[in-house]
C-alpha cells in the first residue's frame, strides 16, 4: 500500500456519493470549524472538484467566492482565484493537502489566474505552516462577523506554466471541463 503523502492527486468533478460523504466529515477540537454543515456551500456548483487518489476520494477544492470567509478584504480583485481545501479527516496531516494546492497552482481547471489568495483560520497551524511552505504571504488579518474566530489571508503569484511544469511531479491534474 502507498503511503498517502506519496499519492498522486487527481482533480475530478464531484459525485453524488461524493457529497454524501463529504457531508458526513467531522474534523476534532480546532479544526470542526471545517466540519460542512447543511447548507455551508453548494457542493454541486462547478466551483467545486473531488480530489481523489488511488480511486478514493480524499479532500475536495473549493474555487472562487465560495472560498471567501465573510470579513475578510476581497473586494474587486481581477486576475486573483480564492482557493480553499477540504482534506478527509482521517487523512489531515497526511501532506495530501500539499499534494492537492500544487495540483490546483498548477492546473486551475481552465482559468486565468494571476495570483492564488487562500483564507486561513488563525488557529489552525498545519494549514498556515502549509501555505507559507508554498510560497504564500499573509496579505490580511480579520475576524469572522458571526463568531469572532480570527482568519488570515494569503496570496501568492500563480506559477509561470514553465515553472509549474517542473514542480512536483507526482500531482496528476485533470480538467473538470
Amino acid at each position: 500500500m502507498t503511503d498517502a503523502s506519496d499519492r498522486a492527486i487527481v482533480l475530478r468533478p464531484l459525485t453524488d456519493a461524493d457529497r454524501q460523504s463529504i457531508a458526513r466529515w467531522r474534523y476534532p477540537g480546532d479544526l470542526a470549524i471545517y466540519d460542512p454543515g447543511p447548507g455551508a456551500f453548494d457542493l454541486r456548483a462547478p466551483d467545486h472538484v473531488a480530489l481523489a487518489s488511488d480511486g478514493d476520494l480524499v479532500g475536495y477544492a473549493t474555487l472562487g467566492t465560495d472560498a471567501q470567509v465573510p470579513g475578510g478584504d476581497y473586494g474587486d480583485s481581477p486576475g486573483v482565484l480564492d482557493v480553499g481545501l477540504g482534506i478527509r479527516p482521517d487523512l489531515v496531516g497526511a501532506g495530501l493537502g500539499r499534494r492537492a494546492l500544487t495540483a490546483l497552482l498548477r492546473e486551475p481547471l481552465g482559468r486565468r489566474v494571476e495570483r492564488f489568495r487562500v483564507t486561513v483560520a488563525a488557529a489552525n497551524p498545519r494549514a498556515t505552516a502549509l501555505v507559507v511552505r508554498l510560497g504564500f504571504e499573509a496579505t490580511h488579518r480579520f475576524q469572522r462577523p458571526s463568531d469572532g474566530r480570527a482568519f488570515v489571508q494569503y496570496e501568492r503569484e500563480a506559477p509561470s506554466p514553465a515553472h509549474a511544469a517542473e514542480t512536483e511531479s507526482t500531482v496528476v491534474a485533470t480538467s473538470a471541463k
